[in-house]
């Protein structure tokens, strides 16, 4: 596939954590490379998800990208914090790839910064403001690509491949009529988002903090780079159409929630309202004859769980080493593009199911509001308190543990007798203490 005719070996289209990656990696291992981005750097995504813990920075940092660059100024998340009318539960951030914490980065910085990372490498060129248009075709074979600069003068560039690393609604996928597989669309959500300055400090430290009143929509405080706040609200799409007026549909759904305004009441947004309509869960076709998919414009799923990036950075590592196999001759692209897909849904479908039903229970389970208030009666709280259960959410946020064996029924099962148990300690400790 590789013939050394064309004017790059890869074009990357999207310049963002995948194509950054990918191109970094391709970079790493002396292949000539075009990376392509539609906007500028450094600039707020069109959608972010912001989260990133110890299992993305562990693969950022084999590809050299500098921990005090992307993080510059942003404070350490040891602990997420879930949030409700009655109970508050801590969970920690555990230890993995020598990390006990997350942060949430300023995409805008993170961005940049993997950008410039993938340019340290001779063989990279990088372009901002270019965007693609079509394709170019050799019979049923991918051999480049049609786009313009700022200038809007058309240009045609070959390459042996094209890899689509363009987000959700990839003009790469929809131009090479990539087929869609397991799309799930039975609970659709959506988000909107800012980001705060002057916020109320998080009790305790800095924080990913959740906090829901049962109503198919909640809240996510992250606290962020240069003493700002992330506040997001996610819910059922239906809850969150905006009509046009998303940031006073945003600041509606924040009045609601007394909670969350305390913390806001000196503060003053810093950044537009963004965010996502109807947040796609879905895989793509990985590719074909000349070209690949990778990051969401392979694999898309809800953030509710925060591991957009990460398999963003995963699934171009996997689809850096496809490239390789057959840059090397060690196998045809074919199979190399098969070993691919199997690889990145192994890793990425327990998750990807895990998260459909975490939707599902988290938006579109209804509760009567005196039962959601008892709170100290559910089993959700006996659940949340448990450090079996705690400990295992950690080492699954980190991608140490898979959902299945984190969540297993006779943890699960062993949890909900430890809890009432705990209830009955707690009850006869306080009747001590009169």
């Amino acid at each position: 596939m590789f013939t050394g005719t064309r004017d790059y070996e890869v074009i990357i289209v999207g310049g963002r954590p995948a194509g950054s990656t990918l191109a970094a990696r391709l970079g790493m291992a002396g292949i000539h490379t075009l990376l392509l981005e539609r906007g500028d750097m450094p600039s707020l995504p069109s959608a972010s998800s912001p989260i990133i813990y110890a299992s993305t920075m562990s693969m950022l940092d084999e590809i050299g990208a500098d921990e005090a660059d992307y993080a510059r100024n942003t404070p350490r998340l040891h602990r997420m914090v879930n949030l409700m009318p009655t109970m508050q539960i801590e969970l920690r951030v555990p230890n993995a790839y020598g990390r006990d914490y997350g942060y949430a980065i300023d995409r805008a910085r993170f961005d940049d910064a993997l950008w410039r990372n993938a340019q340290r490498y001779e063989c990279v060129t990088a372009w901002t403001n270019f965007s693609v248009t079509d394709l170019l075709w050799d019979g049923d074979q991918v051999i480049g690509i049609v786009g313009h600069g700022a200038d809007k003068v058309k240009r045609s560039i070959t390459a042996d491949l094209v890899v689509g690393a363009d987000g959700r609604f990839s003009t790469i996928a929809r131009k090479a009529s990539a087929e869609t597989f397991d799309e799930c669309t039975d609970h659709p959500t959506s988000l909107l988002y800012t980001y705060w300055r002057n916020a109320a400090p998080t009790p305790g430290g800095p924080a990913a903090t959740a906090y829901g009143e049962g109503k198919g929509y909640g809240f996510l405080l992250m606290d962020s780079a240069d003493d700002t706040l992330c506040v997001c609200i996610e819910g059922r799409a239906e809850l969150l159409e905006s009509d046009g007026k998303a940031e006073q549909h945003y600041l509606d759904l924040l009045r609601g929630a007394p909670i969350v305004c305390e913390r806001l009441e000196h503060a003053e947004m810093v950044t537009q309202v963004r965010g996502m309509k109807k947040v796609g869960n879905l895989y793509r076709q990985p590719g074909g004859i000349g070209w690949a998919l990778v990051g969401d414009a392979y694999h898309q799923k809800d953030p509710i769980d925060g591991q957009g990036i990460y398999d963003a950075v995963y699934t171009a590592k996997l689809l850096a080493q496809a490239i390789l196999k057959t840059h090397s001759d060690a196998m045809p692209w074919s199979a190399a593009l098969a070993w691919y897909d199997a690889a990145a849904r192994a890793e990425t479908r327990p998750m990807y199911r895990s998260t459909l039903d975490r939707v599902q229970t988290s938006f579109y389970s209804e509760m009567p509001e005196w039962l959601f208030k008892l709170g100290s009666m559910t089993f959700a709280r006996w659940l949340m308190e448990d450090k079996i259960i705690q400990e295992n959410m950690g080492m699954m946020l980190v991608r140490k543990l898979s959902p299945e064996r984190a969540l297993s029924l006779p943890l699960t099962l062993g949890a909900l007798m430890r809890g009432p148990l705990r209830d009955l300690s707690k009850r006869l400790e306080r009747e001590i203490e009169r």
